[in-house]
């Protein structure tokens, strides 16, 4: 029998609200093509993702014996959801704004990489023709949950096999 799914509390949403904002800050500084003041979120889509994410958490607990999702999976998922529910949009005259989602959650993916990978680096762990065949992925392909969470997997059996001698 499984166990039943527990909302999330008004605290737990808040702080991945928070989590986000401060990703999405990270991103306009970074790229300078947003300025954070310009871009308008869905607050409707971004509750659906947050919620979405965290059900997803509770599934793999459930029917996966008792499977602890790690911040890789989790960050596939929120890739996943941005690229499907496109909650982030700015005005459509300037440069890129159709791309923002694609280019947000490639930042999601390279800032987890870079934080939990600490040799990792765009030139080394991955290269400009990469990012590029990736946003264009994120735009044009079908990328599943689960090929978004295989494509991050291996980074984090790497960040495994670093820090337990055991694995």
């Amino acid at each position: 029998m499984s166990e039943k799914y527990k909302w999330m509390t008004e605290q737990e949403f808040m702080k991945e609200i928070d989590d986000l904002d401060n990703l999405l800050h990270d991103f306009c500084k970074g790229s300078e093509l947003y300025p954070y003041e310009t871009v308008k979120i869905n607050l409707k889509a971004l509750r659906d993702i947050i919620v979405r994410v965290h059900k997803r958490k509770h599934y793999f607990k459930v029917f996966h014996d008792g499977m602890i999702t790690s911040e890789y999976k989790e960050t596939a998922l929120y890739c996943y959801w941005i690229l499907k529910l496109r909650p982030l949009w700015i005005d459509p005259d300037l440069e890129g704004s159709e791309r923002i989602n694609e280019k947000f959650a490639l930042h999601l993916y390279i800032s987890l990489l870079k934080q939990y990978n600490k040799d990792f680096s765009e030139k080394d762990g991955i290269n400009k023709l990469h990012i590029k065949e990736l946003l264009y992925s994120f735009r044009f392909r079908d990328i599943t949950k689960e090929s978004m969470i295989l494509m991050l997997e291996p980074y984090y059996y790497e960040y495994l096999k670093r820090n337990d001698t055991l694995f």
